[in-house]
């Protein structure tokens, strides 16, 4: 699976597959792809021309704890063949139901670049929708653009946003709470990852 699918999978569904409705058009588009990508040139012209986090930089931000959960997996350049710097970790604690997934793609680089840009602009690339089995939309908080997801199905939450114009993250609950959710968030120190 590649790294575009994988980010697209989180945010770009199609409204069919929620409402059961055929006849709904793709709604990333791509024109709208196209508009995007003009609109954030000057922000992705920057990104090309930085080098992407190292792992010693990365290993000395992510946390090892948060809360009562314990960092269990770790890995640095989780995607070597994409061509882009994609970190992911996960957290536990003494339930074995919850967990807390992060994965953050950092913009910088050529290919980094490319794969951020169309999340530089998460509110023409997301749609809200609501069904007995979950809901997806976006929301502002502090200024900040957040697309958020449950499945209740699998009682999980993911949440997706940009940092600073140049990392995509998203964290993926299991078996939390909404409120535990954005606490946990807020623990990640992201104002101190790097900008453009």
């Amino acid at each position: 699976m590649s790294l575009a699918i994988l980010l697209f999978s989180s945010c770009g569904e199609k409204k069919d597959s929620l409402t059961n409705d055929s006849k709904e058009k793709p709604f990333i588009t791509e024109k709208l792809l196209d508009e995007i990508e003009a609109e954030q040139k000057p922000v992705t012209e920057k990104l090309k021309k930085l080098t992407p986090l190292s792992s010693t930089d990365m290993d000395a931000w992510m946390p090892v704890k948060l809360g009562d959960l314990n960092r269990v997996t770790y890995k640095t350049n989780a995607l070597p063949t994409s061509f882009t710097y994609v970190t992911i970790a996960r957290f536990k604690n003494s339930n074995p139901n919850i967990k807390l997934d992060i994965t953050i793609l950092d913009g910088a680089g050529r290919m980094g670049s490319v794969a951020i840009t169309p999340f530089l602009d998460l509110e023409r690339i997301t749609r809200e929708t609501s069904t007995d089995g979950g809901f997806q939309k976006t929301v502002t908080k502090n200024g900040k653009v957040y697309f958020q997801k449950y499945s209740k199905e699998d009682d999980t939450y993911i949440l997706q946003f940009t940092v600073n114009d140049r990392f995509m993250v998203i964290i993926e609950t299991q078996n939390m709470t909404e409120e535990a959710l954005w606490e946990y968030t807020s623990q990640f120190h992201f104002e101190s990852l790097p900008s453009i």
